[in-house]
């Protein structure tokens, strides 16, 4: 009996030692794989290659739950547009991250501009706001992401509040507020036909970024429901200028994805061949 007992109680220790192996492995030895199959592996290549992945796949053998390496899969599908697949990876990040839910809201993000599931972005960002209510990804407030969400699903009044939040987190604390925020109150203004509202804050954010095609855009179309012709075939003959110039919305993402309500050159051009004729 005493055998059976003994050979028992061992055979649970070896179990637990290797259950135990990949944690203290990962602790050990996270430094010398990140060397290893970054730095010396991935990182020597483009994120679309595929030894790229390879090398990644690799790594992750070691560290199944470094929620890094699963982010680093994720990014360059979603910069292809192969949002299913990334999502997939991005999910494990999450599930395996921090404390402070820094996948979390980088998948907030993915989900708002790239992968245009906002109702998905609204639900992550509600868990984020709650947790952190001055919470910043991407240079803005996780409450801006929520209203850009918003104004993509029609809730412009919802849209409206929660960007009147986000600018007021900044003001604050000293700081101007973003023109883009200014820029997207003017538009939840637009949508709703109050035009005269909707030109304050593209002036506003005008006043920010004072060759910013988008606004200058927008408030021509604001001034031309207005019966104020002229001066909206001024504007657009300078949104068009400006545009040609590169004076668009700045977020460095814009590369990969379009962000709601970003013109286009045949936008413009269209809008200007079209005020000329009236």
């Amino acid at each position: 009996m005493k055998k059976v007992l003994l050979s028992l109680i061992n055979y649970k220790i070896v179990i637990l030692f290797i259950f135990l192996i990949p944690t203290i492995f990962s602790a050990q030895d996270k430094k010398s794989i990140y060397e290893k199959y970054l730095k010396n592996g991935a990182f020597k290549y483009s994120y679309f290659h595929p030894k790229y992945q390879q090398y990644l796949d690799s790594a992750l053998i070691y560290l199944p739950k470094d929620a890094f390496l699963w982010q680093q899969k994720a990014m360059p599908l979603f910069k292809r547009k192969k949002y299913e697949l990334g999502m997939k990876y991005l999910d494990n990040a999450v599930k395996n991250d921090d404390e402070f839910d820094s996948y979390l809201s980088y998948r907030a993000f993915i989900k708002c501009v790239f992968q245009k599931d906002y109702n998905g972005a609204i639900n992550d960002l509600d868990i984020l706001i709650k947790k952190y209510p001055k919470g910043i990804i991407m240079d803005h407030s996780y409450v801006f992401y929520k209203a850009l969400s918003q104004i993509q699903l029609n809730q412009y009044q919802e849209a409206e509040d929660n960007l009147k939040v986000s600018t007021n987190l900044f003001v604050s604390n000293g700081i101007e507020p973003h023109f883009l925020d200014l820029f997207y109150l003017g538009i939840t203004f637009y949508e709703r036909e109050n035009y005269t509202e909707a030109i304050k804050y593209f002036d506003e954010s005008l006043k920010q970024n004072t060759k910013f095609s988008d606004a200058q855009y927008y408030k021509g179309l604001s001034l031309y429901y207005l019966n104020r012709k002229p001066e909206a075939l001024e504007i657009i003959k300078k949104a068009e200028e400006n545009f040609l110039a590169d004076n668009t919305i700045t977020e460095d993402n814009r590369f990969y994805e379009d962000y709601p309500y970003q013109i286009k050159k045949w936008m413009v051009e269209n809008l200007i061949e079209s005020f000329s004729r009236k």
